[in-house]
């Protein structure tokens, strides 16, 4: 590695103590985020996330680091949340789009140019909305983003009616103007896009609806990068994602599968010719979940890189044979759970943030590419944003394991050690953690608030990687349409069995807890076994009627209930949502359970956490509901993280 660890050792024993990690820690480190390699492979443009002193909201600001090793430099300051760099072809610019504290269009992201030599930034031009996915068209004459159309919807009152939404409309811009041009008709909403190479058009993966449930149903279309209709070119049944052109312009290849996330997915590569309409599955069977694409030059060569297991692959792919020459494995790749690279034009030069112990940082690889042999990349570090932490925290164990589930099928996870010694005497006590999604997948990566943090309190903490999740092909992910609670359950029971018959961990003292997914696994297990003690459940499922009637993404309870292409119906198949319902079976309840919620949860709305708290609260179970002013999905502000920590290890500690 080119970034070397402190060479002096401690002075003495106290200088030498590790800190253990508490629910605060997050907030105390950095991490890298959306690295991008300039185009000719010297500079490298990413994301440095921390939380500033006194401030509520996690900020991200734009840094550069030069490919041989010198020390970053911060690109902006100030109170702003950067996103979405991305390099003028000629290396000299970068776009991004920018959220600044007390500038115009402050509450919403903006487009910005930053001179690299210079230093000077300016505002490109202002959208209402604001903008974001920001990427230069190839022959640099235009920067293209996306903006949401309209007026946000009056509140009082509130009128809902069918097709009433604000779609996402593609922009661009000429980097020396200042009014920004619509490319796509207001009418359709634009999830992704890629330039053609010769800038002339985009490729998109649009939907004809504006809500979020509409990317489940979304096509591949073709658009003039000066506007005009968007001309649909598949019959897709499955969502897609990370387009990328054939260097000649005439192919169009993409990841697809069965998701439900609309901000990552992976699955099997499929190559769609523009000419003939011709669609063409490289990848059938691939036992890995592909993620990111990117042509070689060559036009006969795909760089992918994506999820295999609990760690990253990247990977050469033949478009003719179909052949897969793996360049990098063991590695993991990107933040946020999503895989994927930057990559110079050739592919020589590949960029990635990368975590092992520590949060992310920025590494470079040097990729072989005409190595006729084994072309292998070469991974070196740029950065090191948490030497503190890395030179103080203790940081507790994570072993991998594998045991078998039912139907003989194998299963891996994640076990995080307290630092104890077990014995028949003193066994631990267990948390089990299940994932979100459930095309969500467990790695092992930096896992600050949640595992690291429960482990340093004295719990084990296992996380499975159950049928659903990325890493091991589309038919493990397909595995859990229309069986949610189902054999995934037993996944999870499988990896409890198998360290209580270790004698690893306590059969007595047994919890459970997730977010999302991981929040309505929590609540149907606590329904179906009386074998967890204590349960933590995250903005989680508990009524699959009532979840579908105010979801914002009702088509995924319908695609993940029914089976493969044929969805289930809230009103003709009323007894599947009944059955696969937590709220159908509360009245079995014995585990003490805190909920815990976003109040302006559009995902899963808050009536889900009510639903059960009130179930539970009259049988007498022991129940906390604890709801988040001004939160969503996902906890953003400082306090209701350190407080959702602080309350489940103390719920943890209370109940085993």
């Amino acid at each position: 590695m080119s970034i070397s660890h402190n060479k002096y050792q401690p002075a003495s024993k106290a200088a030498a103590q590790k800190q253990t990690i508490t629910p605060e820690t997050v907030f105390s480190v950095r991490a890298a985020s959306n690295a991008v390699i300039s185009p000719d492979g010297t500079k490298i443009a990413f994301l440095r996330g921390e939380w500033l002193p006194g401030e509520e909201k996690y900020q991200h600001r734009l840094w550069i680091v030069d490919a041989e090793d010198r020390d970053p430099q911060p690109l902006t300051r100030g109170k702003r949340k950067d996103s979405a760099p991305a390099w003028s072809p000629d290396g000299s610019m970068i776009a991004f789009a920018s959220k600044v504290e007390g500038e115009k269009g402050n509450n919403h992201a903006q487009l910005y140019l930053k001179n690299v030599q210079t230093g000077e930034e300016r505002q490109v031009c202002f959208l209402p909305n604001g903008i974001s996915n920001v990427s230069w068209s190839p022959d640099g004459k235009h920067i293209a983003f996306c903006s949401l159309e309209g007026e946000p919807q009056p509140q009082d009152p509130l009128v809902q009616h069918i097709n009433q939404g604000r779609h996402t409309r593609l922009w661009t811009v000429r980097p020396d103007y200042d009014v920004a041009e619509p490319v796509t008709p207001n009418g359709l909403s634009v999830w992704h896009y890629a330039w053609s190479p010769d800038s002339q058009h985009f490729g998109l993966y649009y939907a004809m609806g504006p809500h979020e449930t509409d990317w489940y149903r979304g096509q591949l279309g073709l658009v003039s990068a000066y506007g005009g209709a968007v001309h649909q070119i598949s019959q897709l049944t499955r969502q897609a994602f990370a387009l990328t052109w054939s260097p000649d312009g005439t192919r169009l290849a993409y990841v697809s599968g069965e998701w439900s996330d609309p901000d990552r997915g992976g699955g099997e590569i499929f190559v769609h010719s523009v000419k003939d309409n011709q669609v063409r599955n490289l990848t059938p069977g691939i036992d890995w979940s592909p993620t990111w694409l990117q042509w070689h030059p060559d036009g006969q060569r795909i760089l992918c890189a994506g999820w295999d297991r609990m760690t990253g692959r990247v990977a050469l792919l033949e478009e003719s044979s179909g052949t897969l020459t793996t360049v990098s494995d063991n590695f993991l790749l990107g933040e946020r759970g999503w895989p994927h690279l930057s990559a110079t034009a050739d592919l020589r030069k590949v960029v990635a943030t990368h975590s092992e112990k520590y949060p992310y940082d920025v590494w470079l690889g040097d990729l072989p590419i005409d190595d006729q042999s084994a072309p292998k990349i070469t991974w070196q570090r740029r950065s090191r944003l948490n030497p503190l932490a890395e030179e103080t925290l203790a940081v507790a164990t994570t072993e991998q394991i594998h045991y078998e589930s039912v139907d003989g099928w194998s299963i891996e996870a994640l076990v995080t050690w307290p630092d104890k010694k077990t014995s028949d005497i003193n066994l631990l006590p267990l948390v089990v953690n299940v994932h979100g999604g459930p095309s969500g997948v467990w790695q092992d990566d930096w896992d600050s608030y949640r595992s690291q943090a429960l482990a340093a309190a004295g719990f084990a903490v296992l996380r499975p990687n159950i049928r659903g999740s990325m890493g091991r092909g589309v038919a493990f992910a397909d595995a859990v349409i229309g069986d949610m609670g189902g054999k995934d359950l037993q996944d999870v029971l499988a990896g409890v069995e198998y360290l209580v018959n270790r004698n690893l961990v306590d059969s007595q003292r047994i919890g459970i807890m997730g977010w999302s997914y991981g929040g309505f696994m929590t609540a149907w297990a606590v329904t179906q076994t009386p074998l967890f003690k204590a349960a933590v459940m995250g903005a989680g499922i508990s009524d699959f009627h009532s979840f579908h009637a105010q979801t914002n993404i009702q088509d995924w309870d319908m695609r993940f209930l029914g089976q493969i292409g044929q969805p289930a119906n809230p009103l003709s198949d009323a007894a599947t949502y009944r059955e696969h319902s937590p709220i159908t079976y509360a009245s079995r309840v014995q585990t003490p359970t805190l909920i815990v919620h976003g109040d302006k949860d559009a995902c899963v709305p808050v009536n889900q956490a009510y639903a059960f708290y009130r179930a539970l609260q009259e049988q007498k179970v022991p129940t906390e509901l604890v709801t988040y002013p001004r939160e969503g999905h996902g906890l953003t502000e400082r306090k209701h993280m350190l407080d959702y920590m602080q309350r489940t290890l103390d719920w943890f500690k209370r109940y085993l």
